[in-house]
């Protein structure tokens, strides 16, 4: 291995000989045994993770990874993209039923993995890749042969998430415990509280992302626990269980579809442990709000709402969170707050509009707006104890509130039944950025306005 890290285009002609030599030899045992899609896709899956295992040893500098990765990438969409290709290399990853890019998206997070960690210590490369590695695999044999309890609107079960957490558990545990200097203690509470958040991540993705969502997810949770002892650990573990006992208790009590409800929960993870817990009022205040403003009937109350739809909602705010995380500006609350206030008076607007369809709709659109303003307002104003110039922007941001939804009214025409679609979400996301900016604006101008 040291022999050939100094030589980095032999180590180079060794890794893609040793790709293609893995292809080849999995596409004829596929064509021999007629094994099953599922299984000769995760065959490829773990072997290509196990050769990339030897990059941090074998490379020094970033370009020879991404050559590789990008060339096993190419080789991989163009078999699976190319008719000709595909009739003649196919039988490994390009059989099963589902739509999935997975197998591009691997190679992809394997070099961005490698570029964020090159010079860093070897571990936060080899964990995130033993998690996709294996992790991953197993959770989808498993699933796919054993899988009773099908998660609703995603192609995992509750058994493909227990196999997962389980070798998740090991490929973090084993290697802090024999390769590095973290504590017994610390090394099973990192492990731990690691394979639950991956699992969530790997149980929100779709069409393949999970590919690119376990390493890189895994990775920056990974480099953040790594510095923390056992009493930081401890509590971000006991959060971390509770969001999975939320979760299940929350299944058959909300709109969102599985995969959707998960992805909802990580991302409140996400604003806890990055700012704290003042950054849930705004999240928290949806979930209810979101039933007040949408009268219950048998079509609203049932599980519609996707991926997408979540995204949709946290689109901006994860903008908002960013800038705070990397400013410090703790005021970013405001805005970010603002979001969800947003959000609550177009989805009251859109459902209002629905359930009466005899009533003009400016008054339920202004019913939405003072709603969806109080509800995220009200609690916000409690916990920041508010006062002075910034009760002045909570009064103003019913004007953005209704900036923004009255842009999203004019985007959308069928308001009264706006369609569960892609253009929507992607309309709703940017009504809620322009009332959270207009918001931030008008706070701003109402602190200058009120400072002596």
């Amino acid at each position: 291995m040291p022999a050939l890290a100094g030589n980095t285009w032999a180590a180079m002609a060794i890794a893609l000989g040793a790709f293609l030599v893995m292809f080849g030899g999995l596409q004829v045992y596929a064509r021999a045994t007629g094994a099953r899609p599922e299984t000769t896709r995760k065959m490829f899956h773990t072997g290509s993770g196990m050769l990339t295992l030897a990059f941090p040893f074998l490379f020094r500098q970033t370009w020879p990874v991404l050559v590789l990765t990008g060339t096993s990438a190419l080789l991989v969409a163009g078999v699976k993209f190319l008719p000709a290709l595909r009739d003649r290399f196919g039988h490994v990853a390009n059989r099963v039923e589902r739509t999935t890019l997975g197998e591009v998206y691997f190679p992809i997070s394997v070099g961005l993995l490698f570029w964020l960690t090159r010079g860093s210590n070897p571990l936060l490369f080899v964990i995130p890749v033993l998690m996709l590695t294996f992790a991953d695999a197993t959770g989808a044999l498993v699933g796919s042969r054993y899988g009773m309890t099908r998660y609703l609107g995603a192609n995992k079960s509750l058994e493909g998430s227990v196999a997962f957490v389980a070798i998740a558990f090991l490929c973090v545990h084993v290697p802090l415990l024999l390769w590095s200097d973290v504590g017994r203690a610390e090394s099973l509470l990192i492990a731990a509280t690691l394979a639950l958040l991956v699992m969530l991540l790997e149980g929100s993705a779709w069409r393949g992302l999970d590919n690119l969502f376990i390493p890189i997810g895994g990775f920056f949770l990974l480099r953040a626990y790594l510095p923390l002892d056992a009493a930081a650990l401890l509590p971000r573990l006991l959060v971390t269980v509770a969001l999975v006992v939320l979760i299940v208790l929350a299944r058959e009590r909300t709109t969102l579809e599985d995969d959707s409800l998960v992805a909802g929960a990580f991302l409140c993870y996400v604003a806890w442990a990055l700012m704290g817990w003042h950054w849930l009022v705004g999240p928290l205040a949806i979930v209810v709000g979101y039933r007040w403003l949408s009268p219950p009937t048998l079509d609203n109350s049932r599980r519609m709402h996707d991926v997408p739809a979540v995204l949709s909602v946290w689109a901006a705010a994860i903008g908002w969170l960013t800038l705070a995380r990397t400013s410090g500006d703790e005021a970013i609350l405001f805005p970010y707050t603002v979001v969800f206030g947003a959000h609550l008076a177009m989805f009251g607007t859109s459902r209002l509009g629905s359930q009466f369809p005899d009533r003009p709709l400016p008054v339920l659109f202004w019913r939405a707006v003072v709603t969806g303003w109080a509800i995220v307002m009200v609690p916000y104003v409690l916990v920041t104890d508010a006062a002075g110039s910034n009760l002045a922007g909570v009064a103003g941001a019913i004007g953005a509130i209704a900036i923004g939804t009255a842009a999203f009214v004019r985007a959308e025409p069928g308001i009264r039944d706006a369609p569960q679609t892609a253009r929507r979400w992607l309309y709703q996301a940017g009504a809620a950025g322009i009332a959270s900016a207009a918001a931030w604006g008008i706070a701003m101008v109402a602190s200058q306005w009120m400072t002596p």
